[in-house]
């Protein structure tokens, strides 16, 4: 009469314990600032001027498109816009969710200024992809770079 009573525990406590993996398993845990791995500035070095940069901190991003300067011929970054507040989650194999609440540079202003946005990265030693936009910034820029001209640094 005791196999029963053992099978049903052995049953509840095997349930049970399936039950607490399946929760820890799909919540992953966000940390507050950036991956340290991301820090540091990424360049698009698309085709013609489709080029653009990313630059991570440990609390922000900020990014646009690089303007061309026509006669040095050379390109130099327009001001950026990006995430505050940053926080992230590792979701495994280089993957990471970032998500922040947008600002833009003075004196503009972004669609979506101080909402929050998320989006996914996929980050590997030379190049960080991303699931939607410019796909792969790489860690250097295969373009001529300048800095930008005093007309943008107000």
């Amino acid at each position: 009469m005791a196999k029963p009573y053992f099978l049903m525990g052995l049953a509840a406590l095997s349930l049970g314990l399936a039950a607490t993996d399946l929760t820890t398993a799909q919540a992953a845990t966000w940390h507050s600032g950036t991956p340290k791995a991301l820090r540091h500035t990424w360049f698009h070095n698309g085709k013609g001027d489709n080029k653009a940069y990313m630059t991570y901190s440990k609390t922000k991003s900020t990014g646009n498109l690089f303007g061309f300067d026509t006669a040095s011929k050379h390109y130099y970054r327009l001001p950026g816009y990006g995430l505050k507040k940053l926080k992230y989650q590792a979701l495994g194999h280089g993957v990471y969710r970032l998500s922040g609440i947008q600002y833009s540079p003075k004196g503009s202003r972004v669609q979506f200024e101080g909402q929050r946005l998320t989006y996914k990265v996929k980050l590997r030693r030379q190049t960080v992809h991303f699931y939607k936009g410019y796909a792969n910034y790489g860690r250097k820029a295969t373009f001529p770079v300048m800095k930008t001209p005093a007309i943008f640094n107000h």
